[in-house]
């Protein structure tokens, strides 16, 4: 008989340890990854907003493929049935927009009026101010007068008096830099619209092109994260929950902002603003893109109340509102309803919304809640990220 070997019989692979990488490692992974989404945006978010509009019209264009017996065509309808919405929507905004523009004119003259109605006496902080400023230039003279003579002292008085004199008259250079900001706003908002419609024409053809595809390309996509079945099975449940989630945000933002669109409506209607309708549609827009949107929507409105009553307090007053709207709604209706469907902690997703803000500007504003939502959707079907996912959890 043979002599039994003393060499132990070989591991599993399944049960072999895994090699962990060290905290360095990973750290510089995150790194690497946080630097090629922000030097790839111009990449990546077109593909990423296309994916998500891809897993949001799923089920439309599934069932309207049955009806049209063309997966294609069915992707095109759907597709154009969007930009129909976002058309009218971004219609109603540029409106509301245009017609503030050009109103501007008749408030400035109105904002005038109140400033020369006021009584410079009531005024006492400015007044102290000034005078302190007063004392100051008279105890800064008397010093220079010491130290450097009085021909150079003569010389600083003769030159605030210019800086005054020209402090004085300088309305010119007022309306001026007003002219140029203005010039370099509308430049730089064209410039940015122009970006904007770009990425959105390849979002929409990324998507075209996946919904076309159909399973046939998740399948495959499936296929390239492992051979194994069971994260075959894993990856295939990822990707089910993910667009799910999708869907799931974009019916908390319909609901969210219909709320705020009908406060805001409401507002302005007791307040006998013009166009109550269409501020509360421009509201409901505006609110698409967290926190800037509504900032947008309190100036515009502040400015519209200040018009139509004259009075500043009424134009604090339904700013104050639109905030506390904005803040109420946006903060514990949306986060109630994203808790009760993904079960996150709104500290994770506030934290997730400030850092694709950061790394994307409005897109991230606007694609950050839903990113958050997969980046722990992924976490929770892998396994060495589970721990992630469960600091994520509400």
């Amino acid at each position: 008989m043979p002599a039994a070997s003393d060499e132990p019989p070989p591991l599993d692979p399944a049960l072999a340890p895994r090699p962990r990488s060290s905290a360095a490692t990973t750290v510089l992974a995150v790194c690497a990854v946080v630097g090629v989404l922000w030097w790839g945006q111009r990449f990546l978010i077109p593909v990423v907003t296309g994916v998500l509009l891809a897993m949001l019209l799923g089920p439309l264009v599934y069932h309207g493929a049955k009806v049209l017996r063309s997966r294609a065509l069915s992707a095109a309808l759907s597709l154009m049935l969007v930009v129909s919405v976002l058309g009218a929507a971004g219609s109603s905004f540029s409106d509301q927009l245009l017609r503030v523009v050009e109103r501007v004119p008749e408030m400035m003259s109105l904002a005038a009026v109140k400033l020369g109605e006021t009584d410079p006496r009531t005024q006492s902080l400015l007044v102290r101010a000034r005078e302190a400023l007063q004392e100051l230039d008279s105890a800064a003279t008397g010093l220079s007068d010491m130290k450097i003579g009085t021909r150079t002292a003569r010389k600083n008085r003769v030159t605030a008096q210019k800086v005054a004199a020209t402090a004085g008259d300088n309305s010119a250079p007022f309306t001026q830099g007003a002219a140029q900001a203005l010039r370099t706003t509308a430049v730089g908002g064209s410039g940015l619209l122009l970006r904007v419609l770009s990425e959105l024409t390849i979002a929409f053809f990324v998507a075209f092109f996946l919904l076309a595809g159909g399973a046939v390309l998740s399948d495959r996509f499936v296929d390239l994260w492992s051979r194994d079945p069971e994260a075959h099975a894993r990856a295939r449940a990822a990707l089910r929950e993910s667009a799910h989630q999708v869907r799931v945000y974009a019916a908390v933002l319909l609901v969210t902002n219909a709320i705020i669109g009908l406060a805001v409506w409401t507002a302005f209607l007791a307040a006998g603003l013009p166009d109550a309708g269409g501020w509360g549609i421009t509201a409901a827009v505006l609110h698409v893109i967290p926190y800037l949107g509504m900032a947008v929507l309190t100036g515009l409105g502040a400015a519209e109340t200040f018009l139509a009553h004259g009075t500043l307090s009424s134009a604090l007053g339904m700013g104050l509102y639109v905030v506390l709207v904005s803040t109420l709604v946006g903060t514990l209706v949306t986060a109630w309803l994203q808790g009760l469907a993904a079960r996150m902690n709104p500290a994770a997703v506030f934290i997730g919304l400030v850092f694709w803000g950061a790394l994307w500007g409005i897109w991230g504003l606007f694609l950050g809640p839903v990113l958050v939502v997969l980046f722990k959707i992924v976490a929770e079907h892998t396994r060495s990220a589970q721990r992630i996912a469960r600091l994520m959890q509400g």
